[in-house]
């Protein structure tokens, strides 16, 4: 008999699937049972596991669990870890089995992720079972290794990457490439798998109700065959249809949730003047979701150009907890092993620029003063680019744009897409747009390139065309931004997605 359950984000999903699909395939009749977490919770908890249960098994997540693996140890139930995540000290459990590539001396991966663990474990049973099921779940491996920002400058990485992208073999991801088309151009890449497919299944972690995550994880179980009652449609569809239209609209309310969430903080963020601090702690109890925290706590560390903790108060045991992001084009590179050094927070858990953080109320008013006193002098409301190429605007071509875009299914974490310094790009004020439904695409085109920028906002709409109230009709623009290619109805324009932009009045003069 054996127990598991998905972990987090999409590399929890993929990882569950991945073990209990080859589970079923190499013995049909064991019994499975596996547990939604709620939210983005980590780990297991013994008094969720049933009686009758023999072994559990823990993919993604789990390795510093030591009190649980006791407690089960104790009721005579075995565990097995298949982890990525850094332990403290390097600590090993005493009364589990942990395979995880952070503590293994003999294993030079250490950006594989929770799938890659789970594989490798699959590829063991496979030797040692003497079959060949391992690689059916390399679709899935592919995905979770890109859904964890793993570094694809890894080999082995790379690797698996390229061999699970060729051979889409999971229904429900092939529903999902199949009504991404529009958006992904039919490409399947990268970059394709990281705008289009892998935030769908983060947006049911973070904000789908329990019933909607366990149709998810059905669908990713299935073999394509099964079907539900549509009710709206009133007919019997297929459940992977059924859960890829529950999956875009589940996202569509987080983003709302989240869009709310940005709002009330960035009020707080002004009331209480928190941007004297040099990095931006957030008190969010009552404001924000707390399965939105990693994902505004980005938000709002892009937009301030600052590491952005927010943190909420648990009743339970008298401490705030909560997500930490951090700004990698700022001063701190590392914000996990920064807040580290200061030896105050109870636990600090995850990746160097994205992880959770629990602590005493008292410590993080300390943490705040340390920081601000070590900061002094350090600006950190502009962000630094190392950039690949600085280009005067009239010396972009079409041509240029299109070569780098050529090369768009190497771009990943570790082997980033080109960044680009355009200077002087002059643009007529009437030229520039602000689209979308909520209003945060900014937009403008200068000899047949299309500059865009999605997440902007009204005060950067007006920041270029409200320059010098207007006096002149041009203005001169210089981006920081990468090239890619926009298809639609099979014409194809060459495009820079700007990360960062500044604006400067520019002479009036012909623009062609």
């Amino acid at each position: 008999m054996g127990a598991s359950r998905p972990g987090c984000l999409v590399d929890g999903y993929t990882s569950s699937a991945m073990l209990i699909n080859y589970l079923h395939k190499i013995k049909p009749s064991i019994n499975i049972q596996y547990r939604q977490q709620d939210g983005k919770e980590h780990g297991i908890n013994a008094n969720h596991v049933p009686s009758g249960v023999d072994l559990v098994l823990l993919p993604d997540s789990g390795s510093a669990d030591f009190a649980e693996h006791k407690k089960l140890r104790e009721r005579g139930i075995d565990i097995i870890v298949l982890d990525h995540h850094e332990v403290e000290n390097n600590q090993e459990s005493k009364h589990a089995i942990v395979v995880n590539n952070q503590l293994s001396p003999k294993f030079d991966n250490n950006s594989f992720s929770g799938a890659g663990v789970t594989f490798k474990f699959l590829e063991a049973l496979d030797d040692r079972l003497e079959v060949d099921y391992a690689n059916t779940y390399l679709d899935l491996l592919a995905l979770g290794i890109i859904g964890d920002s793993m570094l694809v400058s890894e080999k082995e990485n790379r690797y698996y990457i390229t061999k699970g992208l060729k051979r889409i073999k999971n229904p429900l991801v092939k529903e999902i490439l199949k009504s991404q088309e529009y958006s992904t151009g039919g490409v399947v890449d990268i970059t394709s798998i990281s705008f289009f497919i892998n935030p769908l299944f983060n947006a049911v972690v973070r904000s789908g109700s329990k019933e909607e995550k366990n149709q998810v994880f059905e669908a990713l179980l299935g073999d394509g065959t099964e079907e539900v009652y549509y009710e709206r449609g009133k007919k019997y569809e297929p459940l992977t249809t059924n859960t890829v239209r529950m999956m875009k609209r589940v996202r569509v309310r987080q983003n709302k949730l989240r869009d709310k969430g940005v709002e009330a903080i960035e009020e707080k963020i002004a009331e209480k003047n928190l941007l004297n601090n040099k990095i931006l702690t957030v008190e969010v109890t009552n404001v924000l979701d707390p399965n939105l925290s990693g994902l505004v706590a980005n938000r709002l560390a892009q937009s301030y150009k600052r590491p952005t903790l927010l943190v909420r108060w648990d009743d339970d045991n008298a401490t705030l907890s909560g997500s930490a992001r951090g700004y990698e084009n700022g001063y701190i590179k590392d914000l996990k092993g920064y807040l580290d050094s200061m030896n105050q927070f109870i636990y600090l858990r995850g990746h160097p620029n994205a992880h959770g953080v629990k602590i005493i109320p008292n410590n993080l008013i300390e943490v705040n003063n340390m920081i601000n006193k070590d900061l002094k002098n350090i600006e950190l409301d502009t962000g630094s680019y190392d950039v690949d190429f600085e280009i005067d605007m009239k010396h972009l071509t079409k041509g240029f744009i299109t070569t780098l875009n050529d090369y768009s299914d190497l771009w990943g974490k570790g082997v980033e897409s080109p960044l680009l310094m355009i200077h002087s790009i002059n643009v007529n004020k009437t030229a520039v747009l602000l689209q979308g439904k909520s209003k945060n695409v900014l937009k403008f085109a200068v000899n047949g390139i299309e500059f865009i920028k999605f997440g902007s906002s009204e005060e950067e709409y007006k920041s270029i065309v409200d320059v010098e109230e207007k006096k002149s009709r041009q203005v001169s623009i210089n981006v920081i931004g990468k090239a890619s290619m926009n298809t639609f109805r099979g014409q194809k324009t060459p495009q820079i997605m700007i990360e960062d932009f500044e604006v400067e009045e520019a002479e009036d003069k012909l623009l062609f």
